[in-house]
């Protein structure tokens, strides 16, 4: 029979395993590095394993730790639902909520401003992370929900996933560029692109657009945020694929414009999807559902009524040109790389 351990250590070994360093457990415990170091020892000593290796930099939990975590994770859920229980069911304690990538910009202040107002007891820890592995981790007892996205014509087999909607993003190029309003893949043939990263699945039906007509994905910069993608693409570096809603609110919006690519359309399903049943719980996981309902459900005229050149806006500009121009039989160039 194992004695000797208490909720403490166990809660100061899980901080250490989902902030990555038993330094950053302090700063959420509110503790100092010795005392976190002091409690999850005291743990291995009571389990009689090693829980962390401390020869990798940062700690990493041991196989036996991971385990463990698992574990821990469970009693610490239901002591505060035993804790829920006594207070009247009122939800509190920790709730972990992973976010895919393609959303955590839009959706993780909006998320955390609404639990603290309609559920001040929980405390809300996001994680933003591609959806396979929320999805892992979710499998693995490491989180209480995700957030995630699927192809449009693949909904997720797990019959309890919830829908909430769909996020569609537009080509975006600055608007100087000398692309036509309209245009097909093809037209698209060498140009520059400032993208998401590889698993990224806006960037995936990008790719396999391209590949039908023949044709490669240029990337010249990949990296995640919004904010730094119409910084470069505004510059003239390359082509973007922005969500709508974003573009309303970026201070980017007077220096770029969407293109209309008619064979072109990315989209992704966007599913809730929860380890199981979270109790009281449950209204805080609501609470970030519907944060994401409402960010998917935001009508498009909200971008349409600034200087953002949408499809529909830069096709009545360009026509306009066209008519006060002569035509020069030139190829549009890609955009400056």
């Amino acid at each position: 029979m194992i004695s000797g351990m208490n909720l403490d250590d166990m809660q100061a070994f899980v901080a250490a395993v989902e902030a990555g360093s038993v330094g950053r457990a302090a700063l959420r415990l509110n503790l100092t590095q010795p005392a976190v170091s002091r409690r999850i020892q005291r743990l291995e000593e009571a389990l009689d394993i090693v829980l962390l290796d401390r020869d990798s930099k940062p700690a990493r939990p041991t196989p036996a730790g991971e385990a463990a975590y698992r574990r821990c994770v469970a009693v610490l859920r239901a002591t505060a639902a035993l804790e829920r229980d006594a207070r009247g069911g009122i939800a509190a304690g920790p709730l972990r909520v992973g976010v895919t990538l393609a959303l955590s910009e839009s959706v993780f202040a909006p998320a955390v401003e609404a639990v603290r107002k309609r559920c001040p007891e929980v405390a809300l820890r996001l994680t933003a992370e591609r959806s396979a592995a929320l999805r892992k981790q979710l499998h693995e007892g490491l989180l209480d929900a995700a957030i995630v996205v699927s192809r449009l014509d693949r909904p997720l087999a797990d019959p309890s996933a919830i829908a909430l909607g769909t996020e569609r993003v537009l080509v975006v190029v600055a608007e100087d560029s000398g692309f036509a309003p309209r245009v097909k893949v093809r037209d698209l043939a060498g140009a520059a692109w400032v993208i998401n990263p590889e698993g990224c699945g806006f960037r995936a039906q990008l790719e396999h657009a391209l590949a039908e007509s023949g044709l490669g994905l240029n990337v010249i910069v990949e990296s995640w945020g919004v904010a730094m993608q119409l910084a470069l693409v505004s510059a003239g570096v390359g082509l973007g694929l922005i969500p709508e809603r974003l573009l309303n609110d970026s201070p980017y919006r007077g220096r770029v414009r969407a293109l209309a690519v008619q064979d072109l359309a990315p989209a992704l399903a966007i599913w809730l999807v929860k380890a199981g049943e979270l109790g009281p719980l449950e209204d805080a996981v609501e609470v970030v559902a519907e944060t994401v309902r409402r960010h998917l459900a935001a009508p498009s005229d909200d971008v349409r009524a600034t200087t953002v050149q949408t499809p529909a806006q830069v096709g009545r500009r360009g026509a306009e040109k066209q008519r006060r121009s002569k035509p020069t039989g030139k190829k549009p160039p890609a955009a400056k790389s």
